[in-house]
């Protein structure tokens, strides 16, 4: 067994926008995840467009409301919602309506 703690993880910005910061709750360790993490967003964030080919996104919204927009197609997403993002599928977050709290766990494709 292992427990891991948001309170002792620290903050590290997004890769493709690093204005945007989240927790790496759990990074590898578990076989067929390559991380678990905890997204605060604000509104008015936004996030640019990008793809990962090689891993799938999957996003749980906590609270909030925001739109992702995922092959051209506008997405909402609330509390209670998964978004499952495809590998290769273009998305980006034109507009965080409220401040949003999400997990979000990437595993990889194949």
């Amino acid at each position: 067994m292992k427990i891991y703690s948001l309170s002792k993880t620290p903050v590290e910005p997004v890769s493709h926008d690093p204005q945007l910061k989240k927790r790496v709750l759990v990074r590898d360790g578990i076989p067929h995840v390559r991380n678990i993490s905890h997204v605060s967003l604000r509104a008015g964030d936004r996030a640019s467009s990008h793809s990962h080919r090689d891993a799938f996104e999957i996003l749980y919204c906590l609270r909030g409301r925001v739109i992702f927009e995922v092959e051209g197609r506008d997405v909402l997403v609330r509390e209670g919602d998964c978004l499952v993002i495809e590998p290769s599928e273009v998305h980006s977050i034109p507009q965080v309506i409220e401040d949003t709290e999400l997990f979000y766990f990437k595993v990889p494709a194949g």
